[in-house]
């Protein structure tokens, strides 16, 4: 770092007094933007040492110049005139030229006639260039004074990379805190993998940024993408080797470290693999894997912090050009990856609870024995779907069936192949559905219900003939075989058939009114039959 005393009292005492007043009132009009300062120092170079032009430039010692003809930072010429160029607007495709090299468009103050003092500091590389008229040339005494001019911006200097990095700190703050917000607002894992991606780019001038999911088969699938407009997506891509590393090099990166790569063509890779980062035009790029860790405990009790495999990798990409990563920008991507084991581990927890909830769902409105639906389900489904055809005013038809002589059945093979009967019963009317809006359900005992929305009295009746004739059939216990002659040698069944467009002065408790009587009279009949509901069953329960 340049020093906080740029100057000695030696150095002040060899000046012009002229000269040192002018210096001194340059520094007490300091602000606290050092690019103004800078400026205010350059202008002063400039008119102490009767330069016709000033030009100042500078750069990071780590950040690649990015044009050939790059502007200055701050360019004075003789109306004081400056350039408004920042080095943090450069972009320039290859590896950095020297910086003397550089030349500024606005004037010729780096060719003819020129005095150049360096400023290096820690982090910057600049140059202060000065022209003058030929038959002036610089004397000694002007030449200490852009010795001291040039000190005092490398201050100057030192304070605004400061100040950059403590707006990038800041910025870093403020995207952490932005993903993790939205993590504590949604439970969408791919809103948040989008923010996060879409973030990331904008903070790093970055020119891809990718979430790459690890499969089983350790390939890489990429989930979301954020790029240029002029580079290749990689959105449908699956690569065979997200990691692009030596396997060996792989296991280092687990434990939680950020893969740096400044310039991939450097990186020693496979021609295939390098192939294919020339086909996206990745140049240069940083791996953060995500783990999700496992609650695994060491030796002694305590958890092992790297027990667990990689989830899937946050990728940046920097195309065109290599890049030598900051520290701020690098240590930004574990900060992201731990909020993203959070959202993930999160969007886990949730499906696994939407799951538990499904299936409780399912247990609170499915039948035990017969895993159809149960009485409660089909009470509510019943009367949603008459409200429904009440609007549309479309048919709901109903079928009940009773399976014939169970009781007998029941008390001569005992409960379990009772139980085993209903369960046989269920399974062939749930296979006998054809579309999804129909539904089955245990109405009560051996009796079942057949929900048929938008369904004629036709329709229903040719359902419930084959639904009857499918169970007479079925490889249900041989009854006779027990020598009972009192019941059935095959297992049937007694239906009543039910259909009614809705009407606002009814309920469904008409439709199961008019198929229960129905029901009753395919028994008085004779049993293993089909009956449809008449004009007098549903009269019966007005």
């Amino acid at each position: 770092m340049a020093s906080p005393v740029p100057f000695s009292p030696q150095e002040l005492d060899d000046l012009n007094p002229d000269d040192l007043t002018e210096l001194i009132r340059c520094f007490l009009s300091f602000s606290s933007n050092p690019l103004e300062n800078i400026h205010r120092l350059v202008n002063l170079g400039r008119e102490l040492t009767g330069g016709l032009c000033a030009c100042y430039q500078s750069r990071s010692q780590t950040e690649p110049v990015k044009k050939p003809g790059q502007e200055s930072l701050t360019c004075i010429m003789d109306d004081s005139s400056r350039s408004t160029c920042s080095r943090r607007q450069l972009d320039h495709p290859g590896d950095s030229p020297p910086l003397n090299l550089l030349r500024c468009p606005a004037c010729k103050c780096q060719t003819d006639g020129v005095s150049q003092n360096w400023v290096i500091t820690d982090d910057i590389h600049g140059k202060l260039s000065m022209r003058h008229d030929p038959l002036n040339p610089v004397t000694s005494e002007q030449t200490r004074i852009l010795s001291l001019i040039a000190r005092a911006i490398a201050i100057e200097e030192d304070r605004l990379y400061e100040q950059e990095r403590q707006r990038l700190r800041q910025q870093r703050e403020i995207v952490v805190g932005q993903i993790a917000q939205q993590i504590r607002k949604s439970l969408d894992l791919q809103d948040i993998l989008h923010s996060t991606v879409q973030s990331l780019m904008e903070f790093l001038e970055a020119d891809r940024v990718i979430i790459c999911r690890i499969n089983e088969d350790g390939k890489g699938e990429i989930l979301q993408e954020a790029r240029n407009a002029e580079i290749p997506s990689m959105i449908d891509w699956v690569l065979s080797d997200p990691w692009l590393v030596d396997q060996k090099c792989h296991r280092d990166y687990l434990s939680g470290q950020v893969l740096v790569i400044e310039d991939m063509q450097k990186a020693n890779l496979e021609p295939g693999l390098q192939q294919l980062m020339d086909f996206f035009k990745v140049r240069a790029r940083l791996v953060m894997p995500i783990i999700l860790t496992q609650d695994v405990e060491a030796e002694g009790g305590e958890k092992d912090l790297n027990a667990g495999e990689p989830w899937g990798l946050l990728m940046v990409h920097q195309c065109y050009h290599p890049r030598q990563w900051q520290t701020d920008e690098i240590n930004l991507l574990p900060q992201l990856a731990t909020q993203l084991v959070i959202a993930i581990q999160q969007a886990q927890l949730y499906e696994q609870v939407q799951i538990a909830n499904r299936e409780l769902s399912e247990l609170a409105t499915q039948d035990g024995l017969t895993q159809i639906c149960n009485r409660r389900r089909f009470d509510a489904y019943l009367d949603h779907e008459w409200r429904r055809l009440l609007r549309s005013q479309a048919p709901l038809s109903l079928i009940l069936l009773d399976i014939d002589w169970f009781k007998q059945y029941n008390d001569t093979y005992g409960h379990l192949a009772g139980d085993q009967c209903l369960q046989q019963v269920a399974q062939s009317l749930k296979k006998s559905m054809q579309r999804s809006t129909d539904l089955v359900a245990r109405y009560g005992g051996e009796e079942f219900a057949i929900i048929l929305p938008d369904t004629t009295e036709t329709g229903a009746q040719f359902l419930a003939e084959q639904v009857r004739s499918q169970i007479a059939h079925m490889p249900i216990l041989d009854i006779g075989s027990h020598g009972n002659s009192s019941i059935s040698h095959q297992v049937t069944v007694s239906i009543g058939v039910a259909s009614h467009v809705p009407f606002p002065e009814a309920s469904p408790k008409l439709l199961i009114a008019a198929a229960d009587s129905a029901l009753y009279r395919a028994k008085e009949q004779g049993r293993n039959r089909v009956c449809l509901a008449n004009a007098a069953d549903f009269a019966q329960t007005d």
